[in-house]
């Protein structure tokens, strides 16, 4: 072997080494469980927590990023944190749930010292932190912290107007009328504030209480000091609560039963959480927001109260319905919701470039049907028929010459939509029972034709190349700004589209097409052993590779529909590709790229957690009949 092989050689190992650690540290940074936050609430109050590396290093906060209380409109904290004395910190964290209402951070020092932190809500509008130590060999002091957001700016400017300890309890007053009392609730601690931060010396417990009064917060203080063990008020409360509704339960040989139970209480706890009275938003992480504030979808929510319903949370779901209910939420015009709201209830952009005028009709058909449902359940009309029939009235008045529907629905781009079409022919004819309960005849027929027409009009969608409904667009690209090419043109063109099961989901009925459909979305868009793509698109960039990533709502509802018609091995796959690609809080997030690199930035997204748990649900109830 000659010097100058040799060299060669020595040259090609070092290259090849390089580029193996260069592919063992892309993998160290995109290994899964995937990044993300939990959440975690009472239905009045939301907090998001996240002491991921990947995220914190970013944000350059930890613990509590982000804490609402009675609506989204102001975030209070924006990080919580313990710091131990005298130890050098040893390897990284292990973070991850308790339990599913509870995250716990585990952190090694040099000295074998264990910390480990955990995070609850307690229905009584407070939040605990708890540090716990193990192994220690003396005891190390520490150091609670915890930064407050001294100016809040959305629509209005609030600030933090006096932040004073009294009695050993610091208590934060901003110029809404909201205050935070935060103190130790054991060892006799130390606390001081300065400016917007307060800080807690050797504090092993610490309550952070939230009301619109002192006195309310006193009120709660006092309550939470009677109860001996704050975890375990917590954890049988939240346990308390998914009992009232409908747990999934399995055959006695399912060896997954434990974990998939798991997983579906900390996903729809997580719903739970976000879901301050009615308002839900779409993302809870942060990550897109606008005007300081997570946006609110009705889409969205309406999902999200569809599996309230579904597990027997009615509770929830009435909220959510008598929010967007509500008269004094705008519409864009008579009976048609806007695709997005800020958390003041103003129609506006999100964040991330998605047009609140987007025409998404399929809204009228969601809400048309949880009326009805709530209905059915309770005996209770949330709204009156004249709400209905408006929104009954503009699906009649906008179907076109194809006896179709042409709009935006559920993947905010404009087409004929099979999932649209199917969803809003079935709300016409629950509208049609409606108006027949309420002795109007002549609507009733209105709307029971209208419903037969879009049925009649389906087969329109049907794509015989693919042997599958498709949507049906006149553009196969957006136009810049992230807006729908809504002008007819001569051509027409078939693109798959995944969502259509959602038409099945909120109540058309199983047929052939529908069938078929599926078989293709099983064949041609199941990726990465189990997850279902979006949607098709032409334009090569920013938007056929979206909808080409992996979503998880599509994933779940092809779930749902295979342990309603199809086989089960198929939904559990579906639900096992979930659950393998959870956060590292066991939630969901939006989507994981196609390539696998990562997920998206929202993690998790409040609907993709409302449908996967339905998916657990749904195949539970499958399995034991």
């Amino acid at each position: 072997m000659t010097k100058s092989t040799t060299f060669i050689q020595s040259i090609l190992f070092i290259i090849f080494s390089l580029l193996l650690s260069s592919q063992n540290a892309f993998s160290q940074t995109t290994k899964q469980p995937w990044k993300g936050y939990s959440v975690l609430g009472n239905g009045n109050m939301c907090l998001v927590y996240s002491d991921d590396q990947r995220i914190t290093k970013r944000t350059k906060c930890k613990g509590i990023q982000h804490f609402y209380f009675g609506n989204y409109t102001h975030d209070y904290i924006a990080s919580s944190s313990f710091e131990i004395s005298g130890v050098q910190y040893s390897s990284s964290s292990k973070i991850g749930m308790k339990n599913f209402c509870t995250t716990e951070t585990s952190t090694n020092y040099s000295n074998g010292l264990v910390e480990k932190v955990d995070c609850f809500v307690l229905p009584q509008n407070a939040a605990v932190l708890s540090l716990h130590l193990e192994n220690k060999k003396i005891l190390p002091g520490n150091k609670f912290n915890l930064i407050l957001r001294k100016t809040i700016v959305t629509r209005q400017i609030t600030t933090l107007i006096s932040l004073n300890v009294e009695n050993n309890i610091a208590i934060a007053e901003w110029s809404n009328g909201f205050y935070l009392a935060v103190l130790s609730n054991k060892n006799p601690s130390n606390v001081e504030v300065s400016d917007s931060s307060i800080n807690i010396t050797n504090g092993d417990e610490i309550i952070i209480a939230a009301g619109n009064s002192i006195k309310e917060i006193k009120s709660t203080l006092e309550y939470l000091h009677h109860q001996k063990d704050l975890q375990k008020t917590a954890h049988e409360y939240w346990n308390k609560w998914l009992s009232l509704g409908g747990l999934p339960k399995f055959n006695s040989t399912f060896k997954e039963a434990k974990r998939y139970l798991q997983y579906f209480k900390g996903s729809l706890y997580a719903v739970k959480s976000a879901c301050i009275n009615g308002q839900i938003p779409a993302d809870i992480t942060g990550e897109f927001v606008t005007e300081n504030m997570p946006q609110l979808y009705p889409r969205d929510a309406m999902m999200c109260a569809r599996v309230f319903m579904m597990t027997g949370h009615y509770k929830e779901a009435k909220s959510i319905i008598s929010f967007w209910g509500n008269n004094n939420i705008p519409k864009k015009s008579i009976g048609e919701f806007f695709a997005r709201y800020d958390a003041y209830g103003k129609a506006i952009d999100a964040g991330s470039g998605a047009r609140y005028n987007e025409p998404e009709w399929d809204a009228n058909g969601y809400f048309i049907q949880l009326v009805n449902d709530y209905y059915k359940a309770k005996k209770v009309w949330l709204v009156n028929k004249k709400f209905i029939y408006e929104l009954a009235d503009f699906l009649v008045n906008h179907l076109d010459k194809s006896g179709l529907l042409y709009e935006g629905g559920i993947v905010e781009w404009t087409g004929y939509l099979p999932s649209t079409n199917m969803t809003c022919a079935a709300a016409l004819k629950t509208a049609s029972d409606i108006a027949f309960k309420f002795n109007d005849a002549s609507i009733s027929k209105k709307y029971l034709e209208a419903s037969k027409t879009i049925s009649n009009s389906l087969n329109k969608l049907f794509d015989t190349k693919r042997n599958a409904l498709c949507a049906l667009r006149f553009h196969g690209v957006k136009a810049e700004g992230n807006y729908s090419i809504s002008t007819a043109s001569n051509d027409t063109l078939f693109l798959w589209d995944t969502s259509l099961n959602f038409g099945i989901l909120w109540g058309y009925p199983n047929n052939l097409l529908v069938t078929q459909t599926n078989e293709f979305i099983e064949d041609s868009t199941s990726k990465q052993n189990g997850g279902i793509q979006y949607f098709e698109a032409l334009d090569n960039a920013w938007l056929s590779n979206y909808g080409g990533d992996v979503f998880f709502f599509t994933t779940a509802a092809a779930s749902q529909y295979q342990s309603l018609y199809g086989k089960l091995s198929l939904a559990k796959q579906h639900i096992d590709w979930m659950i393998k690609n959870s956060n590292t809080y066991n939630l969901m997030p939006e989507r994981i790229y196609l390539n696998e690199s990562d997920c998206s930035e929202a993690s998790p997204l409040s609907w993709c957690n409302a449908e996967f748990a339905a998916s657990i649900y749904v195949f539970s109830k499958k399995m034991i009949h």
